[in-house]
């Protein structure tokens, strides 16, 4: 009897166990019925003939592996989507709610005109955490409720975006063309008159030769300072356009799309055509002549720019006079430079006298608007350029300079046809080369 009684308890420890397990495996069924996998609500589609954007699909599996999710479309239908091509929720709920926020900008896409940063958060502090190619596409998926002002002369608003490539940030909109896609074939440029409107009237626009002076290394600074521009005030009803003599005003009555990239001004004679690359191309009437131009953006606010580049180059003048009352030489004469960038070079007999002959006259402007290259600068170690043109005779002549560890100053004198535009790149041979002393304050 023992042995019996034991074998009919380790039996119903056996059936214990089974029952148990047959437990598990129904509740794992349940579990799979309610779909603990989530829902998957499609930003992004790879096959549109599949699904759509803003389409809820519930989630038959995950790889992270492949990094992917196999969605259940119905019907014993299931497709492969890359994770980062939509989002996931642990509820219907949470899900419908999600596809509601994104149903508006389901069929907006944009591509970059230009490099465009991509940040962790709407705002210019934020760290960036991408960087699209020119000509990329992106998916819009939110935009911000307000436009934003960024300094003093660009407005317009924060987009929430995909990249191709699993990023998601947010992009100002200032280098995006917008336009939407239904998946279907049906693509077009959302140049409405809404967004031309928050696009045009919220920026500056310069002619393209500005963008492309400011992208050299050695920008002529008087190609950006000629004061050419063109804005607008809607509620003024106003266009304003400088082109580099005087200031144009054109006064219109409403703003109609005369065509899916044109834009007319009602009552003005003027008219803009936007291109997909950003630029606008301007006709207008000036006394009855008709003149036209293509105009963008900039990246870096004009003003900030000249700033900078400004900055520079008093930098580079001030390390030429730097605590110095004026240079002195035996042979090459007295040589003072002012803080307004004027000079004075007196005393100059003999051979100087015939290198620079009085009828000059010893007073003038300094100009250092010219450059010297950065491989001249770090081989042979000169600080800049300076260009004196003499008053009484209005002659330019331009020298590179250097001021030697023992504070002296040595001038090369450079003739016109050695630059390069505004650039040096090689010193000539055989060419006059002047020192000073500097006299300070304290040693006078």
């Amino acid at each position: 009897m023992p042995y019996l009684s034991g074998v009919i308890m380790k039996n119903m420890g056996h059936f214990r166990h089974t029952y148990i397990f047959f437990f598990l495996l129904i509740m794992l069924a349940l579990t799979g019925c309610n779909n603990k996998m989530g829902y998957f609500v499609v930003a992004w589609p790879e096959d549109f003939s599949v699904m759509g954007c803003a389409d809820v699909f519930p989630i038959k599996s995950e790889s992270h592996l492949r990094k992917t999710h196999i969605l259940n479309l119905g019907n014993k239908k299931y497709a492969e989507i890359a994770s980062f091509r939509g989002f996931v929720f642990r509820t219907k709920k949470e899900a419908k709610a999600a596809q509601s926020e994104l149903w508006p900008y389901k069929d907006l896409f944009a591509y970059a005109e230009a490099k465009t940063p991509v940040r962790e958060t709407p705002d210019v502090q934020s760290a960036r955490v991408y960087i699209l190619r020119e000509g990329q596409v992106i998916k819009i998926i939110d935009r911000g409720d307000e436009k934003v002002q960024l300094g003093d002369h660009l407005s317009g608003y924060w987009y929430k975006i995909i990249t191709d490539d699993g990023i998601v940030g947010y992009c100002f909109d200032r280098n995006l063309t917008i336009y939407m896609d239904d998946g279907k074939g049906n693509s077009t440029r959302t140049v409405d008159i809404t967004m031309f409107t928050d696009r045009f009237f919220g920026n500056q626009w310069y002619p393209v030769e500005y963008r492309e002076e400011m992208e050299q290394d050695y920008p002529n600074l008087a190609v950006l300072r000629d004061g050419r521009c063109l804005w607008g005030e809607l509620e003024k009803k106003e266009i304003y356009l400088r082109d580099g003599k005087r200031e144009h005003r054109f006064k219109f009555t409403e703003v109609k799309q005369q065509s899916h990239n044109r834009i007319l001004f009602v009552g003005a004679s003027i008219d803009i055509t936007f291109y997909p690359d950003g630029r606008l191309f301007v006709r207008y009437s000036d006394d009855g002549v008709d003149r036209s131009e293509f105009f963008i953006t900039l990246d870096t606010p004009l003003q900030d720019y000249i700033a900078e580049q400004n900055k520079q180059k008093t930098d580079e003048y001030t390390l030429l006079m730097q605590r110095v009352q004026f240079f002195e030489s035996p042979d090459n004469g007295r040589l003072k430079f002012n803080s307004d960038k004027t000079f004075v070079w007196t005393e100059r007999y003999a051979e100087m006298a015939e290198f620079i002959p009085s009828a000059n006259g010893d007073k003038g402007i300094v100009d250092n608007q010219r450059y010297v290259s950065e491989k001249l600068k770090k081989s042979r170690g000169y600080d800049g350029v300076i260009t004196l043109t003499f008053s009484r005779t209005a002659k330019e002549m331009s020298f590179i300079f250097k001021r030697l560890t023992n504070g002296d100053l040595q001038l090369i004198y450079i003739p016109e046809e050695a630059f390069k535009g505004l650039v040096l790149t090689k010193v000539p041979e055989n060419t006059k080369i002047i020192m000073f002393s500097p006299v300070s304050e304290a040693g006078r």
